[in-house]
């Protein structure tokens, strides 16, 4: 079994990927799907690639936003490459928030749910194009 991770282990991890992002950047012939959070102002669009087989052959994002925004996109964009559009779908917010750490989503819930929303809902719309 794993030892727990330190709060400030989780916030060295966010800041690292807030700073720099892990598969961050636009993809072109990608399906996209945007997603916000009106009361502070982040933004990200998620980019999928998917096989016939619905494994995602790529997985990217871009935005802007808070550290917790960003960082928390990073940290799960990186977790779920080479994942399943199914994954996705079946992927729910305890298990985002076990990727991510407690510590993380109970800073700043909505920043923090924000890829977690935008994923879904891009995930649903791959599900009705197929």
């Amino acid at each position: 079994m794993s030892e727990p991770v330190s709060h400030q282990d989780a916030i060295e991890r966010l800041l690292d990927h807030y700073r720099q992002p892990r598969h961050y950047g636009e993809l072109p012939d990608a399906i996209t799907y945007s997603g916000g959070v009106p009361d502070c102002g982040d933004t990200l669009t998620v980019y999928l690639r998917v096989a016939p087989n619905g494994r995602l052959t790529d997985l990217q994002f871009t935005g802007q936003g808070c550290s917790v925004s960003v960082g928390t996109a990073s940290i799960l964009i990186e977790q779920l490459q080479g994942a399943t559009v199914a994954d996705l779908l079946a992927l729910d917010e305890t298990a985002a928030v076990q990727i991510v750490g407690s510590e993380v989503f109970q800073a700043r819930p909505h920043c923090a749910t924000l890829i977690f929303r935008t994923l879904k809902a891009a995930a649903r719309l791959v599900e009705r194009q197929a």
